[in-house]
């Protein structure tokens, strides 16, 4: 197992990467930087997963961050044949713009990666021997219930929540696309530590059906819900028990399952192209589903399908095209941050709250005042803090993120029901690990969590307390109060 030490020299190594695209920008240190970030992306999430004692908020939200941006940098410019390409792809922005957006990114993630040695590990509150009872059976049969009901009544579909005329979520539809990953990481558990064999399959199938719903919600969503199934699925103990080989195949086979689902999306995107936004949902999956196999499509299928995947994944343009926006015009000073804050606002409780929801997207207030187009934009936290304060509101934005979702953590983590600390504690991960997420997108789940949680709480703990005893778990005779041990052998 790596230790946390190692894990603070790959910050350090991120800090000098971006400190040399400073001071020597240029198209081959912007591409040796962003192979360097990307791998210790990719490192980092391996150790958290693998670790199982090793996951950190900060880290889990460094890797996110060094994933999309560094992850999609290398994307770009391996899909371009030339120097020439290169810029066009990049939408000729001046090479010193961006590797200075490159190196924001770098010192932030630098920074998260040393200071996270010293914070607690994130899965320190699940207790190690939870499992599976009436309740995880509860939870597994009513949250696929839940979003089959937001499919039916057209409150999920085509890129996940719909909205109404007004620009409003129902409650379904909120709570479906609130269940999804967290119902991932329970089964993920479950699957390896439910008392019977087929208890652990029926958790296995429950992923499996987990995945399959949310493809039409987009291919972050899936890739989403396959990493966060896996992460519970390390920490029930499962990784522990397979070779190098063996995992080496299951992310083989888990790569070829998201490329296979992701392509699929792609097809519903061009059905509704081709049908309209008006068109059921059925109607989209039967097109799609023949773009993907009638060889009269296919052919425009791939060609549609790499021309997106070359031109989508450069996310740091945007956030290259703020700081210079922000540089000439000045930040908003918290205009951004007012706006996210009223969506969180029940509408009963603000009734102006429909001028705010009329803006939609958070680029149509910001970006006039910046000089920008009104488009919609790979908006991240980073993105959100220099909007509304410059360089300087990255890094606090990214700070107060990590104590925000700590917060959330050490809170849930004080509950005494497992099943109930489980699933918050793998919404408030899926929700780190989603990088191109405005505020709001953490803070609305994190309200409506909040009315989730003493719910299921009072459910999972009433017919203990009702016996005396535990209810899904074998208890261990020493327990601190309010809260389940930490795993054993630590």
């Amino acid at each position: 197992m790596m230790p946390a030490a190692t894990i603070g020299r790959l910050g350090a190594v991120i800090l000098l990467a971006g400190f040399a695209l400073l001071l020597w920008p240029s198209q081959v240190a912007f591409a040796a930087a962003s192979f360097v970030g990307a791998a210790i992306g990719l490192v980092v999430l391996y150790v958290s997963i693998d670790g199982r004692d090793q996951m950190r908020i900060s880290w889990l939200l460094a890797t996110a961050l060094l994933l999309a941006y560094d992850g999609g940098s290398v994307s770009t410019y391996l899909n371009a044949g030339s120097a020439q390409e290169f810029a066009i792809l990049t939408k000729d922005r001046p090479i010193e713009a961006i590797c200075a957006a490159l190196a924001l990114v770098h010192v932030i993630c630098g920074l998260l990666l040393l200071v996270g040695r010293w914070e607690a590990s994130t899965s320190g509150g699940l207790a190690d021997t939870t499992t599976d009872g009436w309740f995880s059976l509860l939870l597994a049969c009513g949250g696929l219930g839940l979003i089959v009901l937001g499919y039916v009544f057209g409150d999920l579909g085509y890129m996940g929540i719909q909205t109404d005329e007004a620009g409003r979520v129902s409650v379904i539809g909120a709570a479906a696309s609130l269940i999804e990953g967290p119902l991932a990481g329970v089964a993920g558990y479950l699957t390896v530590r439910a008392r019977q064999p087929l208890s652990r399959l029926f958790y296995a199938v429950v992923v499996m059906l987990v995945t399959l719903a949310v493809v039409p919600t987009g291919r972050r969503a899936i890739l989403l819900v396959l990493l966060v199934a896996t992460i519970g699925f390390a920490l029930g103990g499962g990784l522990r028990r397979l070779s190098l080989g063996q995992k080496a195949a299951a992310v083989a086979v888990g790569g070829v399952f998201a490329y296979v689902t992701s392509s699929y999306f792609f097809a519903l995107r061009l059905a509704t192209w081709e049908l309209g936004n008006g068109a059921s949902l059925p109607d989209q999956l039967s097109l799609g589903l023949e773009f993907m196999m009638s060889s009269s499509l296919k052919e425009r299928f791939s060609t549609l399908f790499y021309d997106n995947v070359r031109e989508r994944t450069f996310v740091l343009g945007y956030l290259s095209d703020l700081i210079e926006a922000v540089g000439s015009s000045g930040p908003l000073y918290g205009d951004a941050l007012e706006y996210y804050l009223r969506l969180c606002i029940p509408s009963v409780l603000d009734p102006n709250k429909d001028q705010i929801i009329a803006y939609q997207m958070v680029e149509t207030l910001v970006h006039p005042k910046l000089g920008l187009p009104v488009i919609d934009e790979a908006n991240t936290i980073l993105t959100d803090g220099v909007t509304d304060f410059g360089l300087a509101g990255a890094f606090v934005y990214a700070a107060s993120l990590v104590a925000l979702m700590r917060g959330a953590i050490w809170a849930i983590q004080r509950l005494g029901s497992p099943i109930t600390v489980m699933f918050g504690t793998f919404t408030v991960i899926s929700l780190v690990l989603k990088p191109e997420l405005t505020l709001d997108e953490y803070l609305v789940p994190l309200r409506n969590l909040a009315a989730f949680i003493p719910l299921m709480w009072i459910a999972e703990a009433m017919p203990s307390l009702s016996r005396g005893g535990s209810s899904g778990t074998n208890t261990p005779p020493r327990k601190l109060p309010g809260q389940w041990p930490l795993r054993s052998g630590r």
